[in-house]
């Protein structure tokens, strides 16, 4: 691979966004050029970062999937607050090889500007395809998966079926002299490449090993050149699209100021030195380059996720080069309001419950208050009511870290190991430290159905911790 080639842009969809937006994204293997390197893996249209996708609120989209595999496999629109049932975010859905399946849904009117992204999120769970035909759905989305083998969430991520979702335009709620500011999306993915040049997925002969030394790549670039000039300020929509590890990310004398987290703005911007991102987590920051010329680099720094867990080192990802005529342009200072003042920090409470993650010392089987996921029974013997709110205490009983993440609806954090946490926005996925507990409050709003919850690095969520709490309407 050759480090330093000049950062490129993932590709686009669509950039017009029409009231009805008709897309076709297909999944195929496909050889890549990674940084001058030849390696097979599985793509959304030929491209490991898959093409990002546009949306606005109130938009109805008509996306389909054509599946050129050899596995089932399904979309999953991450962070998107859409029906978990029918033909919307339902990861339920599995599209057998050689088969197309058309996704049907309206971004809600009141979707908040941001970053979201998709992936495959068919839970097969290996080699046991899902029974399409018994579950409760129109006789048209019923599928027959007769394949064989079903390759597992962990590797079809990995292999590279995941791209970025951009809904509105951040910008126009930043101060009037940031709206027209250069846009980046740097989306981090890692990749382990076995002998005969494919990235890794587990099977019979090859395992992925999270805790292994990988490369780490950005817009599937290794080690990429960005050239700012002095005193320029741009927005950087930051996305972990890869499978398993964490980035945690940070530039020496350089700081971002947060305007969005999981696609949620944030109700006042926040200056942050580093930046923590599991898998799947997302952040909406403003940078400014110095006003002096010079070099520097975007790394994620180490980051130890537990005594059972993983050390991952420090590596440079982004070489940011600040050269050329200086800008004149106005910096984001931090505590700006822009997000919604709504907290759940005095709404009623319709339910307590408690959530224990766990495993075995292996490593290799692992549970949700005891129980690994079982696709046809949560662990909830009582239903979450629509428009009430609940609140869960996220127990991990575990010696790593698990960041925890919720389909459909948005979640405030209350508390960390029983320190509680300012409001300042919400969020779908948080980390859960070792051996502590996370509170947080659920306002179950829009939607009826089985909404997903499960850890987000995808080697756990295979193991078996993932469930789905039943959301029913209300009695009248």
């Amino acid at each position: 691979m050759h480090a330093g080639l000049p950062l490129a842009e993932p590709t686009n969809l669509n950039l017009q966004t029409p009231p009805v937006l008709r897309l076709r994204l297909v999944a195929h293997r496909t050889l890549f050029d990674i940084s001058g390197k030849k390696v097979w893996g599985k793509s959304y249209n030929g491209k490991f970062v898959g093409p990002t996708l546009h949306f606005l609120p109130g938009e109805r989209v008509e996306l389909t999937l054509v599946n050129q595999l050899s596995t089932p496999t399904n979309l999953h629109f991450h962070g998107l607050r859409l029906s978990p049932s029918g033909s919307g975010d339902n990861p339920f859905i599995s599209v057998p090889a050689g088969h197309s399946f058309t996704y049907y849904f309206t971004v809600p009117n009141d979707q908040t500007p941001g970053t979201f992204w998709y992936h495959d999120h068919d839970m097969c769970m290996g080699n046991s395809p899902m029974n399409m035909p018994g579950m409760s759905m129109p006789a048209h989305m019923r599928m027959s998966t007769t394949s064989s083998k079903c390759l597992d969430v962990e590797s079809q991520l990995y292999d590279g079926l995941a791209g970025t979702i951009i809904v509105g335009d951040v910008r126009n709620l930043l101060p009037a002299a940031l709206h027209n500011i250069t846009t980046h999306t740097l989306v981090f993915k890692d990749m382990q490449i076995t002998a005969d040049n494919h990235i890794r997925e587990n099977g019979a002969n090859t395992m992925i090993d999270d805790g292994a030394p990988t490369v780490r790549l950005v817009n599937g670039q290794l080690r990429p050149l960005l050239n700012m000039k002095p005193g320029s300020t741009e927005l950087w929509h930051l996305a972990n699209e890869g499978a398993d590890i964490f980035y945690n990310l940070s530039m020496p004398n350089w700081s971002f100021t947060v305007v969005g987290e999981d696609g949620q703005l944030v109700r006042r911007t926040v200056k942050a030195t580093s930046l923590l991102l599991p898998a799947g987590k997302r952040y909406d920051v403003v940078v400014t380059a110095p006003k002096a010329p010079g070099d520097a680099w975007l790394h994620t720094l180490a980051y130890n996720s537990g005594p059972v867990g993983n050390a991952f080192p420090d590596v440079e990802l982004l070489h940011v080069r600040v050269a050329g005529t200086p800008a004149n342009m106005s910096t984001l200072p931090a505590n700006v309001a822009i997000g919604s003042e709504k907290s759940l920090a005095n709404a009623p409470i319709a339910q307590h419950r408690d959530v224990h993650l766990g495993e075995d010392e292996s490593g290799q089987h692992m549970t949700i208050n005891g129980k690994p996921f079982d696709m046809n029974k949560s662990i909830f013997s009582t239903p979450a009511v629509l428009g009430t709110t609940e609140e869960w205490t996220i127990y991990n009983d575990t010696g790593e870290a698990h960041p925890f993440h919720v389909h459909t609806d948005y979640f405030q954090v209350m508390s960390i190991n029983g320190k509680a946490q300012p409001f300042n926005g919400d969020q779908d996925t948080v980390v859960v430290p070792f051996i502590q507990k996370v509170v947080i409050r659920i306002h179950f709003e829009g939607f009826t159905g089985k909404v997903m919850f499960h850890c987000h690095i995808a080697a756990h969520e295979v193991a078996g911790m993932m469930s789905f709490i039943n959301v029913v309407a209300p009695k009248h």
